[in-house]
């Protein structure tokens, strides 16, 4: 076995599976974990992901589909144009027209694809996105760092006002390459540069650090980047693990030193505004320097024995929160500088420890940003803190036994605990959790009706996933604890725009309707009838690939990674286009016609062929066809880019959807529905309740 796995990384796929194919005992190492984990981030630079670890079937898909179906979806707000979209052009919404398109000129409500081809840069393959407070970054599988948006206030709001100044409004697709000094050549396609190829980067609240594959730290805190050198740690003799930036602090975990940080804002050294390097004073937090084989030879009552090997670490506002090879928790109040001599010491965090002696208790890693984090253990449970569990540990006045709201205990959300969460990302005042299983789901407020939770806006189709918008301003919140799947599909969107119709029209749901949907002048909403209706389409929604998606199988979106901060989210989706456009014709009625005579329809941006049954639509199909091709030459005439077109073109579809679309799918006839809700009454109506 251990010759094996000494061969095993020299292979490529090709003589892993012919070697893994020749006895029964070879076979059994075909899904082999960790040679699938170490392909799949070697060639794509895939983050680690600790709860990921033993499934080799898992990796082995991600690495076959990784090169063809990746693709970057974002949400939320877009005022500085940080989703990756440009600034949008979306045309008002006048009487008779839909208004459920959840996506206005500043706002995005429901996931929407950004157009990597569209960028002026090539990116590639995105193999990890992350959320800053202004922007979007991007890092593809060859180590480059791309921006959307900007780093900080001033440069992203400079970047709003140039493009909507040169083309307001132009929905052309924005990133632009992070660059590094003169002196350290670019990482390309054909060219590989150790000092400048990203291998692990985390972004701040404003600033972004970077990890190179030479062990280079690079921090931006604009476009513009340096090279962190600490004065006081020599980061050429030592290994730099990983860097993680925070809220207010930078710092990188250095092995034989331990947790280092520094105040992310340090001016230049010397002025010298040119210089390649920040020469930086930092600080380390005592007692984490040890590693496991280190720890075996401390005495048990030194402080390095006692807290044991750092296995992860993050940054929140003023708080350095670790965990520990012995499954401990631990605060560090992130002060700078430290006091010369005896600087404070590592606090332990106990509220997260079972109250009994559980063998089985051990901790696999922690998440968290801001004023938020979660912990995760080996037996499923997620545990969530906030800033004021850490004030009070860190003053010492925690009580465990205490009731009070200035001193809670961990946030335990039911539906999180065994059900196979890997990770979630916190924004200002939401958060996305990832499931193994590719499925995300969504939690929190969407402040002032910005879409950050990706379920629609309060006004829009947010009542059908049950959001509860607030009367006095724009906000719109989810129920405690309450999580909704978030969707990706836009016919699914199609579907709960037209139900909210329904219910919004004159007739026998309009009761209903007046119970859900916000407005301006009238009653509150009910929150037990929108809660009602928010988990009759969940349930729908989980049947929406019945039948197409076999039981254990992969859905047609599955979410590789989620991120998120401020008001945004970002999500990379691997996309099975052909199975999903399966899904979508089991949700199409065809009505044949007496003479049964079809023709073939074209889906214009799909690329794939369906039937048409009336002679009408024939026609009409192929006027269509006529002004588009004039359409496209003309612009190709004058030379018009191609960002242009496809942006125009969803705005095509968006407006034949407002004028009404012959396609009949099968909740056309259904109406809307009449529930029970959890209070025990029942929602006004004639037709039959849908229990």
């Amino acid at each position: 076995t251990d010759v094996l796995y000494t061969i095993f990384p020299y292979l490529d796929p090709a003589d892993f599976l012919v070697l893994t194919s020749c006895t029964t005992t070879l076979h059994s190492y075909r899904q082999d974990p960790n040679y699938w984990r170490i392909l799949t981030r070697t060639t794509f630079r895939i983050p680690p992901q600790p709860l990921l670890q033993a499934d080799g079937t898992r990796w082995q898909w991600l690495y076959r589909r990784l090169r063809t179906q990746t693709q970057l979806y974002t949400w939320g707000s877009n005022g500085c144009g940080n989703l990756g979209h440009g600034f949008l052009n979306v045309p008002r919404v006048s009487a008779g027209q839909h208004d459920w398109a959840d996506m206005n000129t500043r706002n995005i409500g429901w996931p929407r694809k950004v157009q990597l081809d569209d960028m002026p840069e090539p990116i590639g393959i995105v193999a990890d996105v992350q959320c800053e407070g202004w922007s979007t970054t991007l890092l593809n599988s060859i180590g480059v760092l791309y921006l959307c948006g900007g780093i900080d206030p001033s440069s992203a709001f400079m970047t709003r006002s140039v493009h909507r100044g040169r083309d307001r409004n132009s929905g052309i697709a924005q990133a632009k390459r992070l660059t590094f000094p003169s002196a350290y050549p670019p990482t390309t396609s054909n060219r590989h540069e150790p000092s400048t190829a990203i291998r692990q980067y985390s972004t701040g609240r404003a600033h972004i650090l970077g990890l190179a594959d030479d062990g280079k730290v690079w921090q931006w805190n604009n476009e513009e980047s340096r090279l962190v050198k600490p004065l006081h740690v020599d980061v050429t003799q030592k290994v730099v693990t990983h860097v993680v930036a925070g809220w207010d602090r930078a710092s990188m975990f250095v092995s034989g030193t331990g947790i280092v940080y520094w105040p992310y804002d340090t001016p230049l050294r010397a002025g010298n505004a040119e210089a390649d390097a920040i020469l930086i004073d930092t600080a380390t937090v005592p007692g984490t320097a040890l590693s496991q084989s280190r720890i075996s030879r401390e005495t048990s009552d030194t402080l390095g024995a006692r807290i044991g090997e750092v296995t992860n670490h993050i940054l929140l506002e003023n708080y350095i929160v670790f965990i520990t090879s012995l499954n401990k928790v631990f605060l560090y109040h992130a002060v700078f500088p430290l006091p010369d001599l005896d600087p404070p010491a590592p606090i332990e965090i106990t509220a997260f420890y079972p109250s009994s002696s559980d063998c089985s208790f051990e901790i696999q890693d922690i998440q968290g940003s801001f004023r938020s984090f979660a912990i995760f253990t080996k037996s499923g449970d997620v545990l969530m803190g906030n800033r004021a569990m850490l004030d009070a540990f860190n003053s010492g006045t925690y009580d465990s036994t205490s009731t009070e709201s200035s001193h809670p205990g961990p946030t335990v959300i039911p539906a999180l605990q065994n059900n196979s969460i890997t990770s979630i990302a916190f924004g200002d005042h939401h958060f996305q959790a990832l499931r193994s299983d590719g499925t995300l789901l969504a939690y929190g407020a969407d402040p002032q009706a910005c879409g950050a939770l990706g379920l629609g806006f309060p006004e829009g189709t947010g009542p059908l996933r049950g959001l509860i918008a607030d009367r006095f301003s724009s906000n719109g919140t989810l129920g405690r604890n309450i999580g909704r799947q978030v969707w990706f599909d836009r016919l699914m969107q199609r579907w709960l725009g037209e139900m909210k119709e329904k219910a919004g029209m004159e007739g026998e749901a309009k009761s209903r309707g007046d119970m859900i949907l916000p407005r301006r002048g009238q009653p509150a909403q009910n929150a037990a009838a929108v809660t009602a209706v928010g988990d009759y389409f969940e349930r729908e929604g989980k049947k929406w690939e019945d039948g197409i998606v076999e039981a254990g199988g992969m859905g047609s979106y599955f979410v590789l990674k989620v991120a998120a901060a401020g008001w945004h989210t970002a999500a990379l989706v691997l996309v099975d286009e052909e199975q999903a456009q399966r899904s979508r014709q089991m949700h199409v009625v065809r009505d044949k016609l007496d003479d049964g005579v079809k023709a073939e329809k074209y889906d214009w941006h799909g690329g794939t062929w369906e039937d048409i049954d009336a002679p009408w639509d024939q026609l009409s199909k192929a006027l269509i066809w006529l002004r588009d091709s004039i359409w496209r030459l003309g612009r190709m005439f004058l030379g018009l880019r191609e960002g242009d077109k496809k942006v125009e073109a969803e705005q095509e579809d968006m407006k034949q959807e407002e004028q009404g679309d012959p396609t009949k799918y099968t909740w056309n006839d259904q109406p809307f529905p009449r529930l029970r809700m959890a209070n025990g009454e029942v929602m006004p109506g004639k037709i039959e309740i849908t229990e």
